[in-house]
């Protein structure tokens, strides 16, 4: 006695179990972090890449900034913290301030930010899963008072 047994699944039946699958395999993905931070040129992705993509970072920001001084004087220390956004291609762009200027100050820093960190430099992008992902991250910048330095008249 010989038995044979089949099934059809029609082409409808495949693919929503294709996309049933997909979405429980994207709900198991962590978005939260990449598993590869944007690299800088010089730095070693085997390495501290996280260390020095932040080092770099902050570099390049600096340089930026380099040279220039706020329309206002402060007399200690400050800080904000600025959202820098990597693309998907690599090119790095300021988002805005963590919280929203709530004072004049904090204002004339945005728009300082704004003008100055637009396309800082392009990188080798983060990746999620071997795919090039955008990416967020925060950068403290400092606001330093200037420290005027008396001028010695001689005679």
């Amino acid at each position: 006695m010989c038995v044979i047994t089949s099934s059809c699944r029609t082409q409808e039946q495949n693919e929503q179990e294709a996309n049933q699958l997909a979405k429980k395999r994207l709900q198991e993905v962590d978005l939260s972090s990449p598993d590869k931070y944007p690299l800088f040129d010089g730095c070693d992705e085997l390495e501290n890449a996280t260390t020095c993509f932040y080092e770099k970072l902050q570099e390049q920001v600096a340089l930026k900034l380099k040279d220039h001084q706020l329309q206002f004087e402060i007399t200690q220390r400050d800080s904000v913290m600025a959202v820098l956004f990597v693309d998907k291609k690599g090119s790095i762009s300021y988002k805005g301030l963590q919280s929203a200027p709530v004072n004049d100050r904090e204002k004339i820093v945005d728009s300082l930010l704004e003008e100055r960190l637009q396309q800082i430099c392009k990188i080798e992008p983060a990746y999620k899963q071997n795919v090039p992902v955008n990416s967020s991250y925060l950068l403290p910048v400092i606001i330093k008072p200037v420290i005027n330095v008396p001028h010695v008249l001689s005679n």
